[in-house]
């Protein structure tokens, strides 16, 4: 047949690629004894090119390279279907089709016998094992197909490629073929590479069927990396980076400020503890940790991605302070007492009097109330907690003295209409009421408590209303206790003699103002784990902090069994915000 009727089909040819030494083997051998084995061809129904090759292209190919007029051929009707089918018979009787040509082929036929894999085991001649594995080895991409072709890779390298995303292969085969690694040292490189499914940081439902999942496959290839792992390094990377945005978000609600380890200022932050050490007292370490540098470590470290540690304090400035004092508050308790002016006398016992000198953030010590304990600066959140207490305290004050509802009033009038009244008026209201020439912010609550304690007209109900609201004005500033509300809720609140305690409740915004450990902390102070422990079983509260956040604020509001009347946690005493407590 002429070659120049003749031309090729590469939907039906199953090879992709050829090996440049067989090829030159071929060609020497057709140069010098002609095409013997006749190729097949169909009619095309062109008149310019009326056939095509169904099998025998490279004898084709290599006859048109010579330049040789024509070619020994067979020529046969057949449909699209029977001559891919005849091509890969041909080939495969042949037996010089490659393990990827194979697999090509296998998914041609698996098409044309639409997915009956039964059938295509049949025409292939195949055992359902072969098959399966071949599909498998068609995921390999072009350059991993052209390296099995050319022999700079082997098979086994082929298997262990397969399962991967196209990126990946072609950058391990490139690194294959350079650094010219075995099918062994391959598969170990790749093991330490691949995550394994069991110990993975994230959810991995999805992976159960992944087709990167080398369980998948690993009972069909020779060479596997073995049982549940993931060959994708892309997702489980994405993975893994989502698992510590989410961790870092979930610690964002627990502590005043986070990091990774990746980002963690230099030397700058401390463990924090109560005693030992880096200890800052009992009382402190519970203030501490309603701090805004009260903090968490997210790990990024392989096999620990994820993992939340807490406890950091991130002000070494502040721990410093707070650590020499308690240092010296132990010193100061465990030094022998001085001698007293009675010396000689004693207890019936024979024992001198114990000495109380010593605040309770020393072992068995005593509370000394120049000491009260203070964070740094109080996380925003119970902040607002704090002063909307007060705000609630101040209602009341204000509602119950009709005193201090006029004197809100009065000073309310005077600062809106100063700056509109003639100078002379001016001076006489200032002489009358004894307010100070210059009058802004929460500086006017010294001046409507002091207006407060004179005698004051009884006033309707409705003023009294009015001017209590004026402690729920909307404050933006996160400076509560210079806000004008924070400050007249505290004048007033000292004024009437008010005590938090016996307003304060536990309540589920309070708890979420804190940070875990911060829950804990007010949970042992007020005595809740004992009389939790009590109730539902020992080391049952143990359990419980163990556990989410969101989980134990759930169980406290639960358990009725539990009193909190009588007990105020530090950041909620007017002490924290007005200026009286000391370090």
């Amino acid at each position: 047949m002429p070659l120049d009727q003749i031309r090729r089909n590469p939907k039906i040819d199953p090879r992709k690629g050829r090996n440049k030494a067989r090829y030159a083997q071929m060609m020497q051998s057709i140069r010098s004894e002609g095409v013997i084995q006749p190729i097949l061809l169909r009619p095309t129904g062109d008149k310019d090119v009326p056939y095509e090759v169904v099998f025998g292209n490279t004898r084709f190919d290599i006859s048109v390279e010579l330049k040789l007029q024509d070619i020994p051929a067979v020529v046969r009707e057949m449909t699209d279907v029977e001559a891919r089918r005849a091509a890969t018979v041909e080939n495969l009787q042949r037996a010089d089709l490659t393990p990827l040509e194979e697999a090509y082929a296998a998914v041609s036929t698996l098409a044309d016998e639409n997915n009956n894999h039964d059938e295509a085991c049949l025409v292939l001649g195949w055992p359902r094992h072969k098959l399966d594995a071949r599909v498998l080895l068609s995921k390999c991409c072009d350059d991993v197909a052209e390296a099995l072709v050319q022999g700079d890779i082997k098979l086994g390298h082929a298997e262990l490629l397969a399962p991967m995303v196209h990126d990946d292969q072609r950058t391990i085969c490139a690194r294959i073929v350079e650094r010219k690694m075995t099918v062994a040292a391959t598969r170990e490189r790749l093991i330490q590479l691949s995550g394994v499914i069991a110990n993975a940081p994230f959810d991995t439902t999805d992976c159960q069927d992944c087709e990167h999942n080398s369980s998948k496959f690993g009972d069909l290839f020779g060479a596997s990396v073995g049982e549940a792992k993931c060959q994708n390094r892309t997702c489980w990377e994405q993975k893994t980076t989502n698992l510590i945005e989410v961790k870092l978000i979930e610690a964002k609600q627990d502590f005043g400020v986070v990091h990774t380890d990746l980002t963690l200022p230099e030397g700058g932050y401390v463990l924090l503890e109560d005693k030992g050490q880096n200890g800052v007292g009992v009382s402190q370490f519970s203030a501490c940790t309603s701090c805004e540098s009260y903090g968490a470590v997210v790990s990024t470290k392989p096999g620990q991605e994820g993992r939340i540690v807490g406890g950091h304090c991130f002000n070494k400035t502040c721990h410093t302070k707070h650590n020499n004092a308690y240092k010296a508050l132990i010193q100061s308790a465990t030094a022998s007492p001085a001698p007293a002016s009675n010396q000689g006398q004693s207890t019936a016992g024979g024992q001198a009097p114990a000495s109380n000198a010593a605040p309770n953030t020393a072992p068995g010590a005593k509370q000394n109330p120049a000491a009260a304990a203070k964070p740094q600066e109080v996380k925003k959140a119970i902040k607002r907690e704090a002063f909307t207490l007060y705000s609630q305290m101040g209602l009341k004050a204000i509602q119950a003295n009709m005193s201090y509802a006029l004197a809100i009033s009065i000073v309310s009038m005077y600062i809106e209409m100063r700056n509109d009244l003639p100078s002379e008026l001016l001076n006489r209201m200032q002489k009358v009421l004894g307010l100070p020439l210059s009058l802004f912010g929460h500086e006017r609550a010294a001046a409507e408590a002091a207006l407060a304690l004179k005698p004051a007209e009884e006033l309707q109900g409705y003023l009294s209303q009015l001017a209590a609201c004026t402690v729920f004005r909307r404050d933006g500033s996160d400076q509560f206790q210079k806000s004008i509300p924070g400050a007249q809720s505290i004048a007033f609140i000292k004024a009437a003699g008010m005590d938090p305690v016996d307003h304060f409740q536990m309540t589920e915004s309070y708890l979420k103002a804190l940070t875990k450990a911060g829950v804990i902390a007010d949970c042992k102070a007020s005595g809740f784990d004992l009389k939790f422990d009590e109730v539902k079983g020992e080391k049952e509260f143990t359990k419980l902090a163990a556990g989410k956040a969101d989980d134990l604020i759930k169980a406290v509001l639960a358990f009725t069994e539990f009193s909190w009347k009588g007990y105020l946690p530090e950041t909620m005493k007017i002490s924290a915000y007005d200026g009286s407590a000391t370090a």
